[in-house]
């Protein structure tokens, strides 16, 4: 099943140097699903997981997409990265990514 990840840029990073996102990998059905759980977390990366079997879980749901989790380790030449967020600063100095 295809899903997508949201996550931080930190963690990102960790995923390429040791090659895997660690199980249970979560994630939406929708892209747009995904966005709006960045939006709402402030997480700025998105990726493309593939695996199976995935299963439904219980919360996190939205209106644009339904939220699952695969019970495996993910190796990086199954994600592939589709959104990355700027950071975006205001004037009074907050950020928001």
């Amino acid at each position: 099943m295809t899903l997508y990840h949201v996550t931080t840029p930190k963690k990102a990073r960790l995923y390429h140097t040791t090659k895997h996102i660690k199980k249970p990998v979560r994630g939406f059905d929708t892209l747009q699903g995904a966005m709006v759980w960045a939006i709402k977390t402030s997480r700025s990366v998105i990726y493309k997981v593939e695996g199976d079997p995935a299963y439904l879980l219980p919360d996190h749901h939205n209106d644009c997409g339904k939220a699952w989790w695969i019970n495996e380790d993910i190796p990086v030449c199954r994600i592939k990265c589709v959104r990355k967020f700027a950071e975006v600063i205001y004037k009074n100095g907050n950020s928001i990514r």
